[in-house]
């Protein structure tokens, strides 16, 4: 059976924050990604990416506001959120910024397999040593789910954004 993007704000069978036409129009205007973009299938690997980058965004990210109504499928749409402008975000809708963060974590999924385990980073590494320096890390260090690029779109809307604003300051 095929997959069927859902992507209806609010629904109670949504199953994405964007449609396919609506992850072309941002490629469209993103810089190094339309080839690949366009070299992959819309039903075969773009829909599966576009489905898995809303549920990682869902899994992944501890929203601020609230969600809607109980019966929506997604976190999103959410009530008390507000812009960067200090205008609230409409609590019936998915706001742009969402909708290009799933097409640009799509795209980072169809280049990244994050189910396989990737031996060539040093993400989880107990011990390095080189010469007289040695580098002792906690062995349950994870690569991050999220993507920088995805991090940063999303983090006005999240504790992601609350985090890296207390890491900058250290």
């Amino acid at each position: 059976m095929a997959l069927t993007i859902d992507a209806t704000a609010g629904g109670a069978s949504a199953n994405c924050y964007c449609t396919l036409a609506e992850a072309y129009t941002y490629h469209e205007s993103r810089l190094h990604s339309m080839a690949t973009w366009d070299a992959a299938d819309d039903g075969e690997e773009k829909t599966p990416a576009l489905i898995w980058a809303t549920r990682l965004l869902d899994e992944s990210v501890k929203w601020i506001g609230s969600k809607s109504t109980e019966t929506q499928a997604l976190r999103w749409p959410r009530q008390y959120i507000y812009d960067i402008d200090g205008i609230e975000i409409e609590s019936t809708i998915i706001p742009q910024f969402l909708k290009n963060a799933t097409a640009e974590f799509a795209f980072y999924l169809l280049s990244n397999d994050l189910t396989a385990d990737d031996t060539r980073d040093l993400m989880g590494f107990e011990e390095l040593k080189v010469g007289p320096i040695s580098l002792k890390v906690d062995k349950y260090t994870k690569k991050p789910v999220l993507p920088r690029s995805v991090a940063y779109m999303v983090r006005r809307y999240s504790t992601i954004g609350r985090i890296s604003k207390r890491l900058e300051r250290m």
